[in-house]
């Protein structure tokens, strides 16, 4: 038995009055041996009781001396009624006491109720109104990221069309002899269900870049990049990359390295004595364009 049931059902008030039965005065016993403060609200309900008891005793054993006979006859006979209608009186006076008494206590108690409600209400409100702020805020930096991830592509897609015509004067050939997709990766923030980002390499492409946004801000001297397949594994590994003006990371791969599966492109930093922390998390499914006869 605890303190909320005991003020919820009044449990003190029907002990006094005998109200209870034995286990639940038994139970409440338990509870209020070791809780002073249900200890005093018995004490005060016992005095106010005892109180009342007392005056309706006294007012009894007044009624009681005038019944007896006496040689006033029968002009005292005459105060008898009127005794005893005070006393009733007395007695209702006694009983509506208590009933108010409680009552007002339970009032009390209900307002305390209704005054945690609402706190607890206005608590859930203002945590609500800060979730969408922070999606709000989650939602800007993501469009940021994705429109600098595709200024960055068309600026690498430039790059390797201009060394490709380079290239191609320097050998005297009127074509490319490479096409050379470039995929942007997204990181997952932490907490999240990963998605992979998707990777379809055409087969006729002997080689493949990766764009790589680094969104810590952290001052590393130097990256390191590592591919785990889906059962752990390192597939690839390489230390010594340093960011763009971008803030992004370029990786270039032979189309031969991967086999169609699901990967993960993990980013570290290092700092300072020499400590490698990790950076972000790049989920892709890499898969390949199936000839067409």
């Amino acid at each position: 038995m605890n303190h909320e049931y005991i003020n919820q059902f009044n449990v003190i008030d029907h002990y006094v009055l005998g109200h209870l039965t034995a286990s639940e005065a038994e139970e409440f016993e338990d509870h209020f041996i070791d809780c002073p403060t249900c200890v005093d609200q018995l004490n005060t309900t016992r005095s106010l009781v005892q109180d009342l008891k007392g005056l309706a005793v006294q007012e009894t054993l007044v009624l009681g001396r005038e019944k007896a006979p006496s040689t006033r006859g029968r002009s005292l006979k005459r105060l008898v009624p009127n005794r005893l209608s005070m006393a009733v009186a007395f007695g209702c006076i006694v009983v509506a006491g208590v009933l108010s008494f409680v009552a007002l206590r339970r009032i009390t108690q209900l307002e305390a109720e209704l005054r945690q409600t609402r706190e607890a209400a206005s608590t859930v409100r203002q945590e609500y109104q800060l979730s969408l702020a922070t999606a709000a805020e989650s939602e800007r930096q993501q469009q940021e990221a994705r429109q600098q991830l595709a200024q960055r592509v068309d600026e690498l897609e430039r790059k390797l069309k201009d060394d490709e015509r380079d290239q191609s004067s320097v050998r005297g050939l009127g074509t490319s002899e490479v096409n050379f997709p470039i995929f942007a990766l997204v990181s997952v923030p932490r907490g999240q269900v990963p998605a992979p980002t998707e990777i379809v390499l055409p087969t006729s492409s002997p080689r493949f870049a990766f764009s790589i946004p680094v969104e810590d801000t952290r001052d590393f001297s130097v990256y390191r990049v590592t591919i785990v397949d889906q059962r752990g594994r390192t597939v690839w590994k390489l230390s010594g990359f340093r960011p763009d003006q971008y803030h992004s990371l370029s990786l270039s791969l032979s189309s031969s390295l991967l086999v169609p599966g699901t990967y993960d492109l993990r980013v570290d930093g290092l700092m300072p004595p020499n400590e490698w922390s990790t950076v972000g998390s790049y989920p892709f499914r890499f898969t390949r364009l199936k000839k067409v006869r």
